[in-house]
């Protein structure tokens, strides 16, 4: 049930599908200034360490296996309310803050609930159930009842059609007034009706992508829910129906997704990655109470459901993570200090994108409570500055003997920190790891220097596979058979159409090792001039451009403008070669989830997925700066993010390196093999995929083991070419003089 993410993939798949077919009472209250994060000052005498903060702990859900949660409410006591589903029954369940109790009736007997149902407490004291009917997705609203039989409420409104044929109305959001009046967001407009379907008033609101928006309440008659810039408080009493406030979000446009609750004197609080935060009413200052980067709310594979407050300054957090529910319960501790005493600092570039170093980040400052685990962000932390300007500053800092005490060396050049001794040999740090064998040759081998040493290890693996016409894939292997297959005009296209510049990325990525020399790290002679002459080749045939303007392409610009996939890999081309636009698909696996569509369509056509020239992209890899204050807490980190803890979560930025944790991703009981995902177009196209099989799974592994070429592309290097050669494609340049100029600038960056 990754709700956040899968809603995420579905949607991206589908505007692809879709352009291609044309077109306690509480006692916080506002500060005045920036908040402490997740403390509450104690003045201890004779102590200068300042003591008390939240810590984490975890409620163990009721029930059998494959009992599924529905939804948890707080109900009129205060006390958590659980809704379960197990072979078509709703269960509902009482936790009175030490253990759950199994209530004789769900109130939803004999409803026929085929999924996703949200149950809500009234403000008029009674419950209510919204949920979508199977037969054309119509939502029923259901006021239940403890002693008799469920009463359907809205049932025309929400019966109403287009003329296409589609219900009008797919609610978001839904409350109950005091007087009884039915709240519906509907979107970009939420609506109140009287319960026999009379529109009372409605008021606007920013749409967002969820199938339900956990940032939103309704307490009485005061409304809470999402705007352009922040949160939006309207009184939706019969008479009034207007704005009270608005305050602005504390995280960005990101906390469209959190989930909200209000307190009892006016304000609310709000759970995101970052923490618990809390501001009063008509406040402007967001307090955090609860800090989220000393917790699971900021692991990646986190997503955050609902957010209920105790009555005694505690706090219960629904959240999905991998697939798996959990309440997450914080309680303040007095006894510990504000803040950890040990502090690790992690440097790389983009770690927004490094999913599993933050994933081990967050486990590893909860496994040890005195360790605060601190994320530097290079290119966060430069601002405006060039990647290679940021760079510059990082060589000389470690060059010096200072820096981060680990090092994610993505798009560093970790070879010259090695030939400087900047990195410390893992060899001793990994030595139980690999005496146990946990990692293949392919790991470690390409990885190993002249002297013996590990100074480096990747943390995650991207494999690059390809399926399709077999005379199609035969051409892939070097820049010239593709282009000697791409002058056949009989040929269809070996790339999807896209701008000329994330072809050149793309092409670049594909054939690195035959453009740049693996030892020296310097261009090979004349490559560059073949680099463009393949892009261009293979850009002629797809009709790739410069750029794609409204005038040409109307909405569909907005798909080929756009570079779909990180680290300029190629990916999600399984409905391309499905249509017919492409002859092969080049595949970046990484993850078990994004495989549905592509073996879906593999499948159809008959295709097996193969490797692609044995080759995969390592990512968020690891080294240790031996000038560091924490190495042994260092050398601890490491083989955390390579153990069978951490890897064991796809989060979908590559597979398992760990070769116990790739043997589990493998076997019957990892996964969810009821998963499925289906996208459709405008012009009756459609496709669905289901989980891998463990036969498909198997086979992924097998051909990742087999991959020992790793792509190691430079990535400031690559950047320098896409400068210098844009003239080429514009045709402001020639091919030889875009070629000089690329090599030009390249030999002054070699020589720095």
């Amino acid at each position: 049930m990754m709700k956040k993410r899968w809603m995420c993939a579905l949607l991206a798949a589908g505007m692809l599908a879709s352009v291609l077919s044309g077109c306690g009472q509480s006692s916080f209250t506002e500060t005045k200034g920036t908040a402490d994060a997740g403390t509450k000052p104690q003045a201890q005498e004779g102590d200068s360490v300042p003591m008390g903060r939240y810590v984490e702990g975890e409620i163990e859900l009721p029930g059998e296996s494959r009992e599924d949660i529905s939804d948890i409410i707080q109900n009129e006591n205060g006390a958590l309310e659980l809704y379960t589903e197990k072979d078509d029954e709703i269960r509902r369940y009482t936790f009175d803050g030490q253990e759950w109790r199994r209530e004789e009736k769900s109130l939803m007997e004999g409803l026929e609930i085929p999924y996703n149902v949200h149950v809500i407490l009234g403000g008029d004291g009674s419950r209510y159930a919204l949920y979508p009917l199977s037969n054309g997705y119509r939502f029923r609203l259901m006021k239940l009842a403890e002693d008799g039989e469920p009463q359907e409420i809205l049932e025309e409104l929400l019966s109403e059609k287009r003329d296409n044929g589609s219900y009008k109305h797919y609610p978001d959001f839904a409350g109950i007034t005091p007087e009884g009046n039915i709240l519906l967001s509907l979107r970009d407009m939420t609506r109140v009706y009287t319960p026999e379907g009379e529109l009372v008033m409605e008021v606007p609101q920013t749409s967002c992508s969820s199938d339900w928006k956990t940032a939103s309440y309704l307490k009485g008659n005061e409304y809470l829910t999402i705007g352009e810039n922040g949160y939006i408080r309207y009184d939706v009493s019969e008479t009034k129906g207007q704005m009270m406030e608005e305050i602005a979000y504390q995280q960005g446009n990101s906390d469209q997704y959190a989930a909200v609750t209000p307190d009892r004197e006016g304000g609310f609080f709000m759970a995101n990655p970052k923490g618990i935060h809390h501001i009063g009413q008509g406040g402007s200052i967001w307090e955090t109470v609860v800090d989220g980067e000393l917790n699971s709310l900021s692991q990646p594979s986190a997503y955050i459901i609902k957010l209920f407050v105790g009555a005694e300054d505690d706090f219960y957090v629904w959240i999905n993570s991998a697939g798996t529910d959990m309440i997450k319960h914080y309680t303040y501790d007095p006894e510990i200090p504000s803040v950890p005493g040990k502090t690790l600092t992690v440097y790389g570039l983009d770690l927004g994108s490094a999913e599993t170093v933050r994933q081990a980040a967050s486990m590893f400052q909860l496994a040890h409570p005195d360790v605060r685990v601190e994320l530097i962000d290079g290119q966060t932390e430069a601002g405006s500055t060039t990647v290679s300007d940021t760079i510059r500053a990082l060589n000389t800092e470690l060059l010096s003997g200072n820096g981060a005490d680990v090092l994610v060396l993505d798009g560093l050049p970790a070879d010259a920190y090695i030939e400087k001794g900047v990195l410390l040999d893992l060899r001793e740090a990994l030595k139980p790891m690999l005496e146990a064998e946990e990692f293949g040759e392919n790991i470690t081998g390409p990885f190993t220097a002249a002297d013996g040493g590990i100074y480096r290890i990747p943390s995650r693996m991207t494999l690059m596979t390809v399926y399709g016409d077999p005379e199609a894939l035969a051409s892939l292997k070097t820049m010239e058979d593709a282009r000697r297959y791409q002058s056949d005009p009989s040929h269809l296209p070996l790339r999807p159409r896209t701008t000329y510049e994330n072809l050149l990325r793309h092409i670049f990525m594909l054939y690195s090792r035959e453009i740049v020399d693996s030892e020296s790290g310097m261009l090979k002679p004349g490559k560059i001039a073949e680099l463009l002459e393949t892009v261009k080749v293979l850009g002629e045939a797809n009709d790739s451009r410069a750029s794609f303007d409204e005038s040409e392409e109307g909405e569909i610009r907005f798909y080929y403008n756009t570079s779909l996939k990180s680290q300029s890999l190629p990916g999600d081309e399984s409905i391309e070669l499905q249509r017919g636009d492409i002859c092969a698909a080049i595949e970046s696996v990484d993850g078990m989830y994004s495989l549905m569509l592509p073996l879906a369509v593999a499948g159809q056509l008959g295709y097996q997925m193969e490797g692609y020239n044995a080759c995969y992209m390592p990512s968020q890899m690891l080294g240790i700066n031996r000038s560091g204050g924490q190495i042994g807490l260092a050398e601890e980190f490491v083989r955390f993010v390579l153990g069978e803890q951490v890897q064991d979560s796809d989060l979908m930025d590559g597979l398992p390196v760990n070769k116990k944790v790739a043997a589990h991703w493998a076997s019957e009981d990892w996964g969810n093999p009821e998963l499925s995902i289906a996208v459709s177009g405008g012009d009756g196209y459609s496709l669905a995929g289901t989980f891998p099989t463990v036969e498909q799974r198997s086979r992924i592994f097998a051909l990742a083991e087999a991959a020992d070429q790793p792509i190691l592309a430079d990535q400031v290097l690559l950047d320098i070419i896409m400068a210098e050669t844009k003239g080429y494609f514009d045709g402001t340049l020639s091919l030889e003089q875009a070629a000089r100029n690329a090599e030009s600038k390249a030999n002054l960056y070699f020589a720095e």
